[in-house]
């Protein structure tokens, strides 16, 4: 039971905290409304964001997330770069597959779905985080297989994100 109120008393008052610096006024009318909304996410995020055995999410750490981030920006400026090429020359076409992915967190396939998407021309049309499958709109050379193009997604976002060790 102290667990259980230790977790629901470190999430209230991050979330107050969250709320002071976004309202960044401390009438009462505020403070009070501050208490009571955070109080009321905080209950109603039992068995979303936590459970009796802990918090559900585990975190990704900082030195991954930059080198996630550095990556993602190369790999957003060089395909932007055989994007207009691609629109000028029209030797590609639209195709859509599905990637199956080797990871096991939904928060992962999520940060993955929008790396696809913030990629000029490949768009993530659907994500199953339960199937940890996400379904992908690209353009392709006229002929090129599904598989390859899979291959291509998952050799270039999941190696920085799957390993087992980087997950606290």
């Amino acid at each position: 039971m102290k667990r259980f109120i230790l977790l629901r008393y470190k999430l209230f008052l991050a979330l107050l905290i969250f709320w002071f610096l976004l309202a960044l006024n401390f009438r009462l009318e505020t403070i009070i409304a501050g208490v009571f909304i955070c109080g009321v996410i905080t209950i109603a995020s039992y068995n979303v964001l936590y459970d009796n055995k802990g918090y559900m999410y585990h975190s990704i750490k900082l030195r991954t997330i930059l080198v996630y981030v550095v990556f993602l920006f190369y790999e957003i400026f060089k395909a932007a770069i055989f994007y207009v090429y691609n629109l000028l020359a029209h030797h590609y076409e639209p195709v859509v597959f599905d990637v199956k992915l080797d990871v096991d967190d939904p928060v992962l396939v999520g940060i993955i779905a929008n790396s696809i998407t913030l990629t000029p021309g490949t768009i993530t049309i659907d994500s199953d985080a339960e199937a940890f499958r996400i379904t992908v709109l690209t353009l392709a050379k006229p002929g090129e297989t599904a598989e390859s193009l899979e291959r291509q997604i998952k050799d270039k976002f999941e190696p920085l994100l799957k390993r087992k060790g980087d997950l606290s």
